[in-house]
């Protein structure tokens, strides 16, 4: 928990950092992804934010984890508002 903590941190203070730059649009949303190392005191350690990560899959799993990711990601959005 100690660690999902310390990501989601390292995610917000990152997006708050270019708050005031960020296009703010209803009409559309933009995925990041974040690319964090881990050392061996479990410590999180932000290496890069992409602003158009790659969603091509190589293995099983990891086309298991972007298909998961995409559907997190359009339950966020609801555009079928279906949350609403």
């Amino acid at each position: 928990n100690d660690l999902m903590f310390s990501m989601q941190n390292i995610i917000l203070r990152s997006l708050q950092s270019v708050q005031k730059i960020m296009m703010n649009d209803r009409h559309c949303f933009e995925l990041y992804g974040y690319d964090i190392m881990i050392d061996d005191d479990l410590k999180p350690w932000l290496i890069e934010v992409n602003a158009s990560p790659s969603l091509s899959a190589d293995t099983p799993d990891d086309h298991e984890l972007k298909v998961g990711m995409l559907e997190d990601m359009l339950d966020v959005v609801d555009l079928e508002r279906r949350l609403t």
